[in-house]
């Protein structure tokens, strides 16, 4: 099987999308061969990235146009951008299979925040027709596919719930001494930093020698509060770091289509406060590996002293949360689901 993933940034700052695309190679490998196909990039990350993948992977810069034709089936990850949109209309004019996985982007919240008419717009007249016609709608979550229920699209047979697979390890972390707050992510408006930001005075006047480490690139601008320290974007080793100084890692996103920084704290050990709006949250409520909290400053503040003051639950993730992550969300576990959906995808295109 020869899979073309087609992406619109291959950059690590571009977060859980790029290192959901490197599992995606990594779960199918066995029986397909992949290329990848993004916009330029810097050197250094050409260099990363080629390192991440299984050494018979393409990547080409540029267009995906000239390659879909050669490619058994089209994963598009994206939409709301030129170069998701343009190798998916490439590719249904190909006549070839398209998967397409909207990384969120059909949920209420993107389209209700920032630029509403225009992405109204731009949707319906260029990534709407690629939606209905292409043969696999790709969801991480049950409750992404619910999210996007309200265009009004019929999915029905074409919507495949295929996690990112898990493969990333942490060093392990050091005895810990509860006073450590972990944010690692993008500095966007989505993900919730500001509400972070307005619940520490209350943590910190609770917690004397509370620290909060805040560790990521974005477009929030970030000022400087005692107690709050600021590592920019971090990656390797450093990221490793962080995730082992850290007691506890707080995510209160708006909306999360999945949250694989969420993923990388439990199995660092770490426990986790979580919006609703995260949709891995229903797992880390199942599996008691944090709290999830309304997004609020007082709710995230209380959760956040809750998970600090709580030894037994820090030791319990501290204890099982790799095990359960690897076999949730494993490569293993996640490669038949996606094959699957690749394979459906080329039945209903030549159907």
């Amino acid at each position: 099987m020869r899979v073309l993933h087609a992406m619109p940034n291959l950059t690590r700052p571009f977060g859980g999308p790029i290192e959901a695309l490197v599992g995606f190679v990594h779960a199918a490998r066995n029986e397909a061969t992949t290329t990848i196909v993004g916009p330029p990039c810097p050197d250094a990350e050409r260099d990363w990235l080629a390192s991440q993948l299984p050494p018979d992977t393409r990547i080409v810069f540029g267009s995906a146009r000239d390659l879909v034709r050669h490619a058994d089936v089209v994963h598009v990850h994206g939409l709301l951008n030129p170069h998701s949109s343009s190798a998916a209309r490439a590719t249904l004019a190909a006549r070839r299979p398209l998967v397409l996985g909207p990384f969120g982007t059909l949920s209420r919240y993107t389209f209700t925040h920032r630029r509403r008419l225009l992405k109204r717009l731009y949707f319906a007249v260029v990534d709407a027709p690629a939606v209905r016609r292409a043969q696999a709608m790709h969801f991480t979550t049950e409750a992404e596919r619910e999210d996007a229920a309200w265009h009004g699209i019929d999915f029905t047979g074409r919507a495949h719930i295929v996690p990112p697979p898990w493969r990333a390890r942490v060093p392990p972390s050091r005895p810990h001494d509860g006073n450590t707050v972990l944010f690692l992510g993008r500095l966007h408006a989505k993900k919730g930093l500001d509400v972070l930001l307005d619940a520490w005075p209350t943590v910190r006047a609770s917690r004397q020698g509370a620290r909060l480490i805040v560790a990521g690139s974005g477009d929030i601008r970030f000022d400087a509060r005692r107690g709050v320290e600021y590592k920019g974007f971090v990656t390797g080793e450093a990221k490793a770091a962080c995730l082992r100084a850290a007691d506890v890692f707080v995510l209160p996103s708006h909306n999360e289509n999945f949250g694989i920084a969420v993923l990388e704290a439990i199995a660092a050990g770490v426990p986790v406060v979580v919006s609703p709006g995260v949709q891995l949250a229903p797992w880390v409520a199942e599996r008691q590996f944090g709290v999830v909290a309304d997004r609020t400053p007082s709710a995230v503040a209380d959760a956040i002293m809750r998970v600090l003051g709580d030894a037994e639950l820090r030791s319990r993730v501290a204890r099982g949360g790799a095990e359960a992550v690897q076999r949730d969300f494993g490569v293993q576990r996640v490669a038949p689901a996606l094959l699957d959906m690749y394979r459906s995808a080329i039945s209903r295109c030549t159907s």
